[in-house]
């Protein structure tokens, strides 16, 4: 079941960082199609609006030609980093052992990569309020909560790991 998960994850991974590598390849072809005229299989300009087509699953990718894009990237960008450290954190659970600073490392940045959606929220909330645009909460402020309660387990297991190591180097100085 742990190789299953492990496995899974690295699943996930490949095809968040193959969807982020298609999505600014294209998004960049929309752009210059867009500015220059050149004909991209593809891409369609309508309107100053690229879509994207995915022939194999027969998607539509709306690309906008303002700084949304720069959001989309860096969006998928943070969750391609987010399920690579997934996959090194669910590969702390298949090694034999478990107690070594290099596992330690791997879960505290899976930890501190679950709480860059509270910075997130943070400036975008503020963003709102300089504004002067009322608050409403949508998918972004419940997505962040799953984050930080995901964060506050990895902290549990991460201190219970740590107790564990110094009673391991407690018992290796008494043999």
């Amino acid at each position: 079941m742990k190789k299953l998960a492990y496995f899974t994850s690295l699943i996930l991974f490949y095809s968040i960082a193959f969807l982020l590598l298609f999505v600014m390849v294209f998004s960049m072809l929309s752009y210059f199609e867009y500015k220059f005229g050149i004909q991209i299989p593809f891409v369609e300009v309508i309107e100053n609006r690229a879509k994207v087509h995915v022939p194999l699953l027969g998607l539509r990718i709306n690309v906008p030609f303002n700084y949304g894009i720069l959001i989309m990237w860096s969006a998928m960008l943070y969750y391609a980093i987010y399920f690579y450290a997934f996959k090194n954190f669910l590969k702390v659970f298949i090694e034999k052992k478990i107690f070594e600073t290099k596992p330690l490392k791997r879960l505290r940045f899976f930890m501190i990569l679950n709480l860059v959606p509270l910075v997130y929220i943070i400036v975008f909330t503020a963003s709102f309020l300089v504004r002067g645009v009322r608050i409403r909460l949508e998918d972004d402020y419940f997505i962040v909560l799953a984050h930080l309660a995901i964060a506050f387990l990895i902290y549990l297991y991460l201190d219970v790991l740590k107790k564990g190591k110094h009673i391991q180097e407690e018992n290796d100085l008494t043999i």
